[in-house]
């Protein structure tokens, strides 16, 4: 499974924020900004300020998306 936060750019894009403003406001850096950009990973805490600064959930801006060639797991029920 992989996280991606297409959905933090879209949101973006839906309040008419750049990305600087909102790296201003979360006090997270370029670098971030650009790990995020490539879906790679970022600290919990790095999340949390995103969400404060843009008063959502960790859900409005990241999703899991399953990887094409990985199984879901089985419950034992």
């Amino acid at each position: 499974m992989a996280i991606t936060y297409r959905k933090l750019f879209h949101l973006l894009i839906d309040r008419n924020i750049k990305k600087g403003e909102l790296q201003e406001k979360a006090g997270i850096t370029a670098s971030i900004m650009a790990r995020l950009a490539k879906d790679e990973t970022v600290r919990s805490n790095t999340l949390g300020k995103i969400c404060d600064a843009l008063q959502c959930q960790p859900g409005d801006i990241m999703e899991n998306v399953p990887a094409a060639d990985q199984q879901p797991i089985q419950s034992k029920e």
